[in-house]
């Protein structure tokens, strides 16, 4: 009897935590969850007996107000799957959840495939996402970078043949903290500040995702993916390939390398990095330890200083002959915060010292990187994985500027430094996510190919296009909402489980 009392607990915990958190990432993408009024609001009983969900910005600054939401959505989605008698809690609750989610999330991954209908396919459209255009087995799959080819823009900054790209991922960096004149820190961010003086930039680009894996895959393989669930505080394996830039870019000869302070092995990353997107060389903070054991001894990994060094020591052995694309991601800005500098303003907030202490490692590489010999010959993109997460010390700083209070979605930058100084302090202002970064730089390449990409060129296309904004901050959760957010999880988990974004026998074919 207890066995099967606590059989009981683990499926209805796990089915209701589960499918929430998944309905919730689905609802985010599809339309925003914060909105912009700042009111304080209660949820709301519809009169077709439905509830809408209404989370504002001081109800996400009040993180005991923020639980309350989740749990009144929650009782919502269950009262929808389950018979909430049987809805008991045991001290164990909360890894019988993680345990049973693993489980789950399997069987409906292994569920066949799902056809999308009509109203959602359209509703992909109006967002730039044009599904089953190729084959039905693979629904991502399209012909061109480009949704109409007669939009193509001719008028846009061009990368050259052969020229080597780096692309930095600064963790958590929300365009907030680059604005001296918001917050008033002066010198937070000054190297990061000067590099964007010297760039072109993407002025309104919002992170497509959240946590920093999704980030990443949202950024190099414009993808949106949604299975990162913990287990025991162990993350799943990602199971699926994307098509990424290291992919495209071996393609035309290109040397492919990743480092990253955090750990090699966090979920399975320098395999998925190496065997399925092409990756020549992956550097985690096991590679950097030599260097830096002691700062493991905090955090998730090395120091950014420690990681920076690593990246100039690679540069000066990189033959100047040979194209190379290398991505780079911090840490330091992650919780628990890595502090190795404290700016003098930040009243110990260690998210200040810990971003101030970035800024301070990227300006190491920077003086190197603009004197080195692959300056005249190498694009520098800096941007972010995502913006700052609702953590306590994001919420005590953001105190003072709650008209600029935007966790886990916000703008990011997006600098992008060509050689010789070209596009220098130009400014492109359209409304786009992270997710459209790839597909443009293939646009400033001149490269085309068949792909699986859910963004589209900034430059040609996003303009056309209505993007994610969500100006009440409502997620109605009533049977219509519940059903269609249901059908698109099922899609993609299936996607993701029979490893459905490209097809298997796919090579890249530019044109």
């Amino acid at each position: 009897m207890k066995a099967r009392l606590s059989i009981i607990v683990i499926v209805v915990n796990a089915v209701a935590a589960l499918a929430l958190g998944l309905l919730v990432a689905v609802c985010v993408w599809l339309s925003g969850l914060v909105g912009d009024d700042g009111r304080d609001r209660q949820p709301v009983k519809n009169s077709d007996g439905s509830i809408s969900v209404l989370v504002d910005k001081k109800t996400l600054m009040d993180r005991e107000k923020s639980i309350e939401r989740i749990k009144t959505a929650e009782k919502a989605f269950r009262n929808d799957i389950s018979d909430p008698r049987v809805y008991l809690r045991l001290p164990e609750s909360e890894f019988f959840r993680s345990l049973f989610a693993y489980y789950f999330l399997s069987k409906i991954m292994s569920a066949k495939p799902v056809t999308l209908d009509k109203a959602i396919i359209d509703l992909f459209k109006e967002r730039g996402q044009l599904l089953y255009s190729m084959d039905e087995r693979y629904p991502l799959m399209k012909k061109s970078i480009y949704l109409d080819p007669r939009r193509k823009a001719y008028n846009r900054p061009a990368i050259r043949p052969g020229t080597n790209v780096i692309i930095i991922f600064v963790e958590s960096l929300s365009d907030f903290f680059l604005k001296e004149e918001l917050h008033g820190l002066r010198g937070l961010t000054g190297h990061i500040n000067e590099m964007g003086n010297e760039s072109f930039s993407f002025t309104r680009m919002r992170n497509a995702s959240f946590p920093t894996i999704r980030g990443l895959i949202a950024a190099l393989g414009s993808g949106v993916y949604l299975l990162d669930e913990n287990i025991g505080g162990s993350r799943i394996p990602i199971p699926c390939r994307f098509l990424f830039l290291s992919n495209i870019l071996k393609k035309k000869g290109y040397t492919t390398i990743h480092a990253q302070a955090g750990s090699e092995h966090f979920i399975g990353m320098k395999d998925f990095f190496m065997k399925r997107e092409g990756y020549d060389y992956f550097y985690g903070c096991e590679s950097l330890i030599p260097r830096g054991i002691r700062d493991r001894e905090n955090g998730f990994g090395v120091d950014d200083d420690v990681l920076f060094g690593f990246v100039v020591e690679l540069l000066k052995k990189q033959p100047r002959n040979a194209p190379f694309l290398l991505t780079i991601s911090t840490i330091n800005s992650h919780p628990p915060f890595k502090v190795k500098e404290r700016h003098p303003g930040s009243d110990g907030n260690e998210m200040i010292d810990a971003i101030h202490s970035t800024d301070r490692a990227f300006g190491e590489f920077w003086e190197y990187f603009k004197k080195s010999p692959h300056a005249d010959n190498t694009v520098v993109i800096l941007t972010a994985d995502h913006a700052m997460g609702n953590n306590k010390q994001y919420i005590d700083f953001m105190k003072k500027h709650e008209d600029h209070f935007s966790p886990f979605f916000d703008i990011i930058p997006c600098y992008i430094h060509f050689p010789g100084g070209a596009y220098r302090g130009v400014k492109n202002d359209t409304l786009c996510t992270s997710m459209d970064l790839l597909p443009t730089l293939l646009e400033m390449m001149d490269m085309d190919l068949p792909n699986p990409f859910m963004g589209i060129p900034i430059f040609s296309e996003r303009k056309y296009y209505k993007n994610m904004d969500n100006p009440t901050g409502a997620m109605k959760l009533d049977q219509a909402t519940i059903a269609q957010a249901k059908k698109i999880l099922a899609f993609y988990l299936n996607l993701y489980k029979e490893d459905r974004i490209l097809p298997k026998d796919y090579s890249v074919t530019l044109h």
